[in-house]
């Protein structure tokens, strides 16, 4: 799910990030499905509202979701080249060529960085899509490769799926690269708060007693002490 570009959880991941003059990030999870490509999505959209450009290149050959989540039609037959699709005047997107040669020429030493390097010529900003750091094959272009090439690397955490031990793993391999982990974005889609666990609850008495219902909803939502962030 994107993040509507007014809420604060975003606002507090740009001031550390694209706020903070990174100009090229690497957004990692450990497992697929952690929300990787809607915080990119959502900050290329944030950093627009600021009159800046952004390029997304999703280099997650396993799994690209860039170009589906925006909207845009994206062909499948292996490419040797880097195709840039403009999305608006600010979002431009690249997805990453899958043929073999091309991937085992971005794993040589600095040919990335340097890619890294022409494209901030012409945008403001590059935001990364990366395979997840458990996945390990040899179509996959190494996360590790990508953070290296980067200047920050912002990690994405499931709550409630992924495993404490798997997040370690997953620091400790940025930290031998070495990456700059700028900050940590924890998914709560399947770990949802006290408010919004009582909001749930409230449908339950939707049929029986609706006007009960409302008022209860009334009062959770204009609840101080449920609205704290914890």
């Amino acid at each position: 799910m994107i993040i509507p570009e007014h809420y604060v959880e975003l606002e507090r991941i740009y001031n550390t990030t694209l706020a903070k003059n990174i100009r090229s990030l690497a957004v990692v999870s450990t497992f697929p499905g952690e929300g990787v490509s809607s915080i990119i999505i959502s900050l290329a959209k944030r950093n627009a509202l600021a009159g800046r450009t952004t390029l997304l290149v999703d280099l997650n050959i396993h799994n690209p979701q860039l170009n589906s989540q925006l909207k845009k039609a994206a062909a499948t037959t292996k490419s040797t080249t880097i195709k840039v699709t403009d999305f608006d005047q600010h979002i431009s997107v690249i997805r990453g060529p899958t043929g073999r040669t091309f991937i085992l020429n971005l794993r040589k030493p600095g040919v990335l960085a340097q890619h890294i390097k022409q494209w901030l010529t012409r945008y403001d900003n590059v935001i990364i899509d990366t395979s997840p750091m458990s996945l390990k094959n040899s179509a996959n272009l190494p996360t590790e490769y990508i953070v290296g090439a980067c200047d920050g690397t912002l990690l994405t955490v499931l709550a409630g799926k992924t495993t404490n031990a798997a997040v370690a793993t997953t620091i400790k391999k940025l930290q031998l690269v070495p990456a700059l982990l700028v900050g940590t974005v924890i998914n709560d889609q399947f770990n949802p708060t006290l408010k919004h666990e009582l909001l749930r609850e409230t449908r339950r008495l939707n049929k029986l007693f609706p006007k009960l219902a409302i008022k209860l909803r009334h009062w959770i939502n204009h609840n101080k002490i449920l609205a704290l962030e914890v």
